[in-house]
C-alpha cells in the first residue's frame, strides 16, 4: 500500500456515507491530496463539489480523477453520566477499527523548559479530549536523552495517552545569564542553553527534530483512509542557518572570542539542517501528514522568551514555528495564555475535509519535487493543504524469518494491524510461582467469515505473539501451530479462539499477535498489558478473565490448566441466556507475612449506579502456600437489561489496595 501514490480507473462516487473510509480502485498512479476548505473564521465549509476545486501542479492545472467529501464523527460534547463510560477502555482490542478516523501524533519537543512543561501537558491533554470515537493517537518525544520521555504507541485508550503526557520528562536547560561562556543574547534568566545545537552532543545542529518528524511520517506513510496529523508542542524549531552563523541574532556587541569561550560556527549547520529539513519535507509529503505547531511559551515577552528576549530572536523563533506548520497546510498557535483552548479549532478543521486525486503530468518515479496549489471558486473560502509531493518512492525490504510467511511477519510491523482476517485480542498477567517473571495469558479471537476459507479446509494455522517494551524493543516472542476444525454446515460466521502465553518481567508492554493461515491469508491485532511486580507489591491482582457457556471452539480446548481453572474468552458481548463467569487471582508480597484480605466485585451501569455487589474475605492461611487466593464470580447476565456495564474488582489488605476493571455488554 502507498499513502501518496494510489491507483484508480474510475471516479469515486460523489459522496460516501458519513465516516465511511474513501476507497480507490487500482489502475493509474495518482497523487492524493487532503484539502481543508475554511471560511473566514476557519470553520469547515461543507457541501462543495468537484467543480468547485482546481488543482495545480507546478503552476499548471491538472484534471481531478477522484473527489471524495469526508465527514468524521465528532466526539460527544456531553459528559457521560459516569466517567468510566469515556475513560475505561475495553480490555479486548480488535483489528477492525474504523478506517475513517484520524491518526494523531502528539510530539513533545526537547525545547520545552521547566517553565513550559505544565502548559505543554495541558495542550497534550486537550488534544486527547478532542479525539473522536474512531481516532487513534500516539505520544512521542524528540529528545535524544534517555530520560527524554517514554513514548506511547497508537491507541484509543485515553488513560494510556494521558499517562504518557503527564509523565516527567527531560527539559531544555537554561543558559547562564552572565559569566564565562554565557550567550550575549541572553537578556533573561530562562533562555535555552545552546538553542542552535552547536555544542549539544544529543542533537548537533538540532537536526534531531526534523529527523524525528520524518520518522513519524515514514511510520504512518502506508496507512490509507485516515487523516494524519502531528501536533508539535515545543518552543523552538530550527529551520535554517545563515552562512554567517548565529551572529545575526547576537547583536552588534558580540565579537568572536568575547569572554574567551564564545566561538562562531559560520555555516557549520547549513548543510545538515538543509538535508534534514528536505528529508522531513519529503517524508511528510509522502505520508500526507499535516503538522500543527503549538507554542508552549504562552504569551511571549523579553523576560520569558526561550531566545533570551532579543527582538530578532523572538521574531525568528516564531517565524520558524510557523514555517514548520505552513509547509504541510497546518496551523500555528502562539502568543496566547491558553493555547489548549485552540485545539478544538485545529481538530474541527479535520472533521470535514475533501480528498482529491489527480494524475501527475510526469509519471517518472524520479523523486523530483512538484509544487501543489489548490484553488476554490467560492468567495471567502480558503484552503489548507500540503505544498507539494515527490514523484515516486523507494523502500528497502527487511529480512524476514522463515518460520512464518512474510505476510504474517509484516503484519506485526505496521503502525496499524492488518485486517485480512477479523481478530480480537485480550491479555491477562498472572504471577509465576517461584519466579520474578509473570505469565501473560493471551487469547486470540478469530472470526471465520461465511463464504471465505482463511483456514484452508480446516488446516493448521500459525500464531506469532510478540511483546515489545515501551521503547519499541522486542523482549519476547512465541510461535505455535494449532489445528481448528469448524462445522462445514455453518449458516453464519463462525468464531474460534487460540490460546497463547508469554513470560514477561514486571513492566508495561505492547503485545502484537499475527495469524498466518492458508492461501497467504494473514492478520494481526495489537494490545497493551501492564505486568505488576507481584512479588513486591503488598497486594496485587492478576488480569480479569471471563469464561462463557456456550463457548466458542478453542485451541487448546482445555485452556491453561496449569494457570487458570477456566477457559478464557475474548467475548465481551453476551445474550441473556449466556452463563458468564469472571476469574481473578489475588496476590500478596513474598517479603511480608501473609495477612487476611478482602475482595469486592461490583457491576456499574452507564449512570454509575451499582447494580450488583459481591464480597469475600480471605484469611491469612489461604495465602500461606503460594501467596495467592482465587476469586470467581458468576455475572448475573440474565438479570441485566441491554446495555454497557463495568465490572470492577477491588482487593484490600490493611491500607493497601488494588483494582481491576473490565467492560462488557448485554444485548
Amino acid at each position: 500500500m502507498r499513502s501518496v501514490l494510489i491507483g484508480v480507473v474510475a471516479m469515486v462516487a460523489a459522496q460516501l456515507p458519513p465516516t465511511q473510509p474513501p476507497t480507490f480502485r487500482t489502475g493509474v498512479d495518482v497523487v492524493q491530496v487532503d484539502v481543508s476548505a475554511l471560511d473566514k473564521d476557519r470553520r469547515p465549509v461543507r457541501g462543495l463539489t468537484q467543480s468547485d476545486f482546481t488543482i495545480f501542479e507546478d503552476g499548471k492545472p491538472r484534471p481531478l480523477v477522484a473527489f471524495v467529501p469526508v465527514e468524521l464523527e465528532e466526539p460527544s460534547r456531553e459528559q457521560p453520566s459516569a466517567p468510566w463510560v469515556r475513560d475505561v477502555a475495553s480490555d479486548v482490542t480488535t483489528n477492525r477499527a474504523h478506517a475513517a478516523g484520524r491518526l494523531v501524533v502528539i510530539m513533545f519537543d526537547w525545547s520545552i523548559r521547566f517553565e513550559d512543561q505544565l502548559l505543554a501537558q495541558r495542550i497534550g491533554r486537550a488534544a486527547v479530549d478532542q479525539l473522536g470515537p474512531d481516532d487513534l493517537a500516539a505520544v512521542v518525544f524528540s529528545s535524544g536523552f534517555a530520560n527524554g520521555g517514554v513514548p506511547q504507541n497508537f491507541t484509543a485508550d485515553r488513560a494510556r495517552l494521558l499517562a504518557a503526557i503527564d509523565q516527567t520528562f527531560a527539559m531544555a536547560l537554561h543558559n547562564p545569564p552572565n559569566g564565562p561562556g554565557h550567550d550575549p543574547r541572553n537578556g533573561n534568566l530562562v533562555m535555552i542553553d545552546d538553542p542552535e545545537g552547536y555544542e549539544s552532543g544529543d542533537c548537533h545542529c538540532r537536526v534531531c527534530v526534523p529527523e524525528a518528524i520524518a520518522r513519524v511520517a515514514d511510520a504512518v506513510r502506508d496507512v490509507q483512509g485516515r487523516r494524519k496529523t502531528l501536533l508539535f508542542i515545543g518552543t523552538y524549531f530550527r529551520m535554517y542557518e545563515a552562512l554567517q552563523g548565529p551572529q545575526s541574532r547576537l547583536g552588534p556587541q558580540f565579537k568572536p572570542g568575547l569572554g574567551g569561550k564564545q566561538v562562531i560556527y559560520p555555516g557549520e549547520c547549513s548543510l545538515p539542517l538543509r538535508s534534514a529539513r528536505e528529508k522531513m519535507d519529503r517524508a511528510t509529503s509522502l505520508a500526507n501528514l499535516t503538522i500543527h505547531s503549538v507554542d508552549a511559551v504562552g504569551v511571549e515577552t523579553d523576560m520569558n522568551s526561550p531566545m533570551g528576549g532579543s527582538v530578532v530572536g523572538i521574531r525568528e523563533r516564531q517565524d520558524d514555528l510557523r514555517a514548520l506548520a505552513d509547509t504541510t497546510g497546518g496551523r500555528t498557535v502562539m502568543n496566547t495564555g491558553a493555547p489548549e483552548a485552540h485545539l478544538g479549532e485545529i481538530f474541527d478543521e479535520s472533521h470535514s475535509y475533501y480528498l482529491l486525486a489527480f494524475a501527475p503530468a510526469d509519471r517518472e518515479r524520479n523523486g523530483k519535487y512538484h509544487k501543489i496549489d489548490v484553488k476554490v471558486n467560492r468567495p471567502g473560502v480558503t484552503v489548507r493543504t500540503r505544498s507539494g509531493y515527490y514523484a515516486g518512492e523507494t523502500r528497502v525490504a527487511g529480512n524476514k524469518p522463515s518460520a512464518m510467511s512474510p505476510e504474517a511477519v509484516s503484519a506485526l510491523e505496521g503502525i496499524l494491524p492488518r485486517d485480512d482476517v477479523a481478530l480480537s485480542l485480550s491479555a491477562a498477567p498472572f504471577a509465576t510461582s517461584g519466579k520474578p517473571e509473570a505469565t501473560v495469558a493471551i487469547v486470540l479471537g478469530v472470526r471465520h467469515e461465511l463464504g471465505t476459507d482463511p483456514l484452508g479446509n480446516n488446516g493448521p494455522v500459525k500464531v506469532l505473539a510478540a511483546a515489545f517494551d515501551r521503547n519499541g524493543r522486542a523482549v519476547n516472542s512465541e510461535q505455535q501451530t494449532v489445528g481448528i476444525t469448524l462445522p462445514s454446515n455453518a449458516a453464519s460466521d463462525v468464531a474460534f479462539e487460540i490460546l497463547s502465553r508469554l513470560t514477561l518481567k514486571p513492566g508495561r508492554y505492547e503485545l502484537r499477535v499475527a495469524l498466518d493461515a492458508a492461501a497467504a491469508t494473514s492478520g494481526s491485532v495489537y494490545t497493551y498489558v501492564d505486568v505488576p511486580d507481584f512479588a513486591e507489591q503488598p497486594v496485587s491482582l492478576s488480569g480479569v478473565v471471563l469464561s462463557v457457556a456456550p463457548s466458542w471452539p478453542a485451541a487448546p480446548s482445555q485452556g491453561f490448566p496449569d494457570l487458570l481453572p477456566i477457559v478464557p474468552t475474548t467475548r465481551r458481548e453476551f445474550a441473556p441466556t449466556d452463563r458468564v463467569s469472571a476469574f481473578i487471582r489475588v496476590y500478596q508480597s513474598v517479603k511480608e507475612a501473609p495477612q487476611s484480605a478482602n475482595v469486592r466485585a461490583q457491576i456499574l451501569d452507564p449512570t454509575g449506579r451499582v447494580v450488583t455487589t459481591d464480597a469475600l474475605s480471605f484469611d491469612a492461611e489461604q495465602f500461606a502456600r503460594n501467596r495467592s487466593a482465587d476469586y470467581r464470580i458468576r455475572l448475573p447476565i440474565d438479570r441485566l437489561t441491554a446495555g454497557e456495564y463495568l465490572l470492577t474488582v477491588d482487593a484490600g489488605r490493611g491500607t493497601h489496595t488494588a483494582q481491576r476493571s473490565i467492560r462488557f455488554r448485554v444485548r
